[in-house]
């Protein structure tokens, strides 16, 4: 099948290729002429009477270029043949192209999970290189499996790093002191760094209004 003949069928046809279709061309293993054959059915509907002639009209081919395109998407597990009895009681060959939604539906989460999964590994090489600047030293792998359980707990980031900020300024460089120092902010419904800086925002207008001499109140 020719490239012109491809763009006829297109601008004939008004034929839609998605684009998830397109964009995953190579993990479901199809051509071209696959291409504008899927495209052409997913436009139809989920379940397509098996017209060899009309497609044949459609898509401006050949019976045996038909033929190979269904035997080939079928050995892929892309379409699947079915016989269904019509509203004539006449038995009739449909194309499903189900698996073929089903197929593009498990890459679209293998994609999800694949970027979750690599900004999760940015979140903690981030976290682990502020806590070794902070140690002034590598950490153990042991340590690296508390600070990646922390955020497997879906504790964020900026409230580790709160956490080790009050450790160092403490002068503790553990990892135990920060695991009970989170722990602590747990028990308290501390999710995020602004939950700590209201609580110290907080005791520092108790602390002025404790020391305000309201003896020598002159107003």
């Amino acid at each position: 099948m020719k490239t012109n003949n491809i763009l006829d069928i297109i601008k004939g046809q008004n034929i839609v290729i998605p684009y998830v279709l397109l964009k995953n061309m190579k993990k479901l293993d199809i051509n071209y002429k696959e291409l504008i054959f899927l495209s052409y059915l997913s436009s139809s509907s989920s379940k397509i009477l098996f017209d060899v002639s009309l497609f044949c009209q459609k898509l401006n081919m050949e019976i045996t270029e038909v033929m190979e395109l269904v035997s080939s998407l079928t050995e892929k597990k892309l379409i699947e043949m079915n016989v269904i009895k019509n509203s004539s009681g006449m038995m009739c060959e449909y194309l499903d192209i189900d698996l073929l939604y089903v197929k593009l539906m498990d890459l679209t989460i293998e994609k999800i999970e694949d970027t979750k999964e690599k900004e999760m590994e940015k979140l903690e090489k981030n976290v682990y290189s502020t806590i070794e600047k902070e140690f002034g030293r590598t950490l153990s792998p042991i340590e690296c499996e508390t600070i990646k359980g922390w955020i497997d707990s879906n504790i964020s980031s900026d409230l580790i790093k709160e956490a080790l900020k009050e450790a160092v300024l403490n002068g503790v460089t553990n990892l135990k002191y920060i695991d009970k120092i989170l722990y602590e902010w747990g028990k308290k419904g501390y999710t995020k760094a602004s939950d700590i800086k209201k609580k110290n925002t907080k005791k520092e207008e108790e602390v002025k209004l404790f020391d305000y001499d309201w003896l020598d109140d002159n107003d």
